[in-house]
Order: structure tokens, then C-alpha cells, then sequence
């Protein structure tokens, strides 16, 4: 039985990590690819998602019931706005003067859409 050097030993290890970190990643891509086959026809899409989206924008996903939710908006400077959201995605930036960093669902229901004010 021969001995294997230290510095062999660590080129081993280092291909089967490598190895390793590729067979997980085209695991991911499969299961990405999957979500996207199998997601609903028409104007959603799964990269899309409900919530705060980034960039000022919020996508309220209301199950087709045509509902209005009321939304706690953060600026920059960490001060909070009302605004009223209803199905699809809304651009909240155009009334607020700073930079949109955050939106949330703060409870309420059945308003009319629109800018509210500061909270």
C-alpha cells in the first residue's frame, strides 16, 4: 500500500468538495425550472411573488377576490406612510419623496386605493 502525499490528499479533497457543490447547484436548477413549469398560466409569474418587490413597487395577490389591504410604507430615513393597495402591483414611490425602502401589510381592509399620509 503506497502513501499518498499531503499536498495530493489536498487535491482530492478539494475536487470531491468541488464535486459536491456542483451536484447541489443542478439540483437547485432543476427544482427552479420546475416551479416555473408548474406555476399558473397568465399574468403572475413565480420570480414576481406578493409582498414588497423592491424598487418602491408591491404586489398585492388577492386570490381573485378584488380585496384593498391598507400598507405601512418606510422611506429612507425610516419614516412610515399609509398607503392603500389593491390586486397586482402598485408603484409606491411617485408620492412618497424619499426612497421607498419597505412595505407591509399593516391589517387593514376594504379601503380605497390610494396615499393616505404620514402614519
Amino acid at each position: 500500500m503506497t502513501a499518498i502525499s499531503r499536498t495530493r490528499a489536498i487535491r482530492y479533497g478539494l475536487a470531491g468538495a468541488v464535486a459536491a457543490l456542483a451536484i447541489a447547484g443542478s439540483g437547485a436548477t432543476a427544482n427552479a425550472a420546475t416551479a416555473r413549469e408548474t406555476a399558473p398560466r397568465g399574468p403572475v409569474t413565480v420570480s414576481e411573488g406578493c409582498g414588497y418587490l423592491g424598487w418602491g413597487k408591491y404586489r398585492h395577490c388577492d386570490g381573485g377576490t378584488g380585496s384593498t389591504v391598507m400598507l405601512d410604507v418606510e422611506d429612507f430615513w425610516g419614516s412610515l406612510f399609509h398607503y392603500c393597495v389593491g390586486p397586482g402591483t402598485t408603484n409606491l414611490q411617485p408620492v412618497i419623496k424619499w426612497r421607498v425602502t419597505g412595505a407591509w401589510w399593516n391589517g387593514g381592509t376594504r379601503c380605497i386605493p390610494g396615499y393616505y399620509g404620514p402614519a
